[in-house]
């Protein structure tokens, strides 16, 4: 019998409230060992508490919460294997990257000095000059090379392209891919609400909105799940029959319905058809038509049938 892989974060029925605001909204979900997850969402769709609680900054209020299986507010050891990265860089008193990088060594077991180096000239940042001078786009690339060297189990990047420029957030995703493939035991998160920027790089996504769970798949399964279908209108409507219409459009006289397959068998039908042209939504406009639905049916989807 095999055993049951841990997740590394998982949380049931999470919910939070501050004040009379509901920030989390009957979370649940799991984030299994060896990916790189996407916590996707707008500003204000309750991201920040989310990734307060997985740090154990904040006690959840109800529903449960675990990091590697065991509970994580007031647990240490829990913490021990998780490197946060946040979105605003503060040094405290520590002068240069060098100061910075001997804080890491003893915080992170895995710290990996020869990579913070090489990552650190990846990123044109100068080794001793003052923290204090850097520009806003230098100390978030400080920060990345220190969540990428850390060697933590769960890593989790809030906002990592914040203040850099293009090429400097491309070269990071470059980073996080390499780095995966050097130690495909961690796992990384990317919590952000630049949502097309980051999909090439992602393994799975979770999408939250208002504090609601919109859905958590595999990109696999987004894809093959999700897809928009044109043609002319009464064969388009013909086709998709009974099918669910997340929304649809007419386009230079034709008609697009974005759906939601009950199969991968309805999309192989299609196709075998030709009666109508299949194509992949992207997930930023997949978000914004399960972020219209949220208060409809179940948008919450599992792995796809065969």
């Amino acid at each position: 019998m095999q055993d049951q892989i841990v997740p590394v974060f998982e949380v049931e029925a999470l919910s939070h409230r501050f004040g009379k605001n509901r920030a989390l909204d009957g979370l649940t979900f799991a984030i299994a060992p060896g990916q790189i997850v996407g916590l996707l969402g707008r500003n204000g769709a309750g991201k920040s508490t989310l990734l307060r609680i997985a740090s154990g900054q904040l006690r959840h209020k109800e529903g449960n919460a675990w990091l590697f299986g065991q509970r994580i507010y007031n647990n240490t050891p829990a913490l021990a294997s998780l490197c946060v990265i946040g979105d605003t860089p503060d040094f405290g008193k520590l002068k240069n990257l060098k100061q910075l990088y001997f804080v890491c060594a003893g915080l992170f077991p895995g710290w990996n000095k020869q990579r913070a180096k090489e990552l650190m000239e990846q990123f044109e940042l100068p080794y001793t000059a003052p923290l204090k001078g850097f520009s806003r786009g230098m100390k978030t690339a400080a920060l990345l090379t220190v969540g990428l060297s850390s060697g933590a189990l769960f890593t989790v990047f809030d906002e990592p392209g914040l203040g850099l420029d293009a090429v400097m957030r491309e070269r990071f995703y470059d980073l996080l891919l390499e780095e995966k493939q050097r130690d495909p035991s961690r796992t990384f998160l990317l919590s952000t609400h630049l949502i097309d920027e980051v999909a090439r790089v992602l393994d799975s996504a979770v999408m939250i909105d208002k504090g609601h769970l919109l859905c958590q798949a595999n990109l696999e399964d987004i894809n093959r799940i999700y897809m928009s279908v044109s043609g002319a209108p009464e064969v388009v409507k013909q086709e998709t029959e009974g099918m669910t219409v997340l929304r649809e459009e007419v386009v230079a006289g034709s008609l697009v319905r974005h759906l939601r397959l009950q199969s991968v068998t309805d999309a192989q039908r299609l196709k075998e058809e030709g009666r109508v042209q299949l194509s992949p939504i992207s997930l930023q406009r997949l978000f914004v038509f399960l972020a219209q639905t949220i208060n409809g049916t179940e948008p919450v989807i599992e792995e796809a049938e065969e």
